[in-house]
């Protein structure tokens, strides 16, 4: 393996573990505002609140992190692009599926 599959395989991971609180903050604002609100907020607060709890709770990952060659800054930017397209592929899907049903 690569250094780079490495790298992405590392970022892709990190993404993954922000995921569940990212996606439990903003359930909330869904259900009381829609998928709007649940946009807007799984791309902020969701992921603010997300990168806190990482950073509280698992502060000594950053090191396996850095230790790939991958900064802080890096992962917080990849994560919101991840977490953007992901978002983008979940709206066209469930605006599909409410045009078709």
């Amino acid at each position: 393996m690569n250094k780079s599959s490495r790298k992405t395989i590392a970022i892709f991971e990190f993404f993954k573990t922000t995921l569940a609180v990212n996606i439990a903050v903003s359930v909330l604002p869904f259900l009381f505002g829609g998928t709007i609100a649940f946009n807007y907020c799984f791309l902020s607060v969701g992921l603010v609140v997300s990168f806190a709890v990482k950073e509280w709770n698992a502060k000594n990952e950053y090191l396996f992190y850095y230790n790939n060659q991958i900064s802080k800054l890096e992962l917080i930017c990849y994560t919101w692009i991840m977490s953007f397209v992901a978002l983008t592929m979940a709206n066209i899907l469930f605006h599909l599926t409410t045009r078709l049903f």
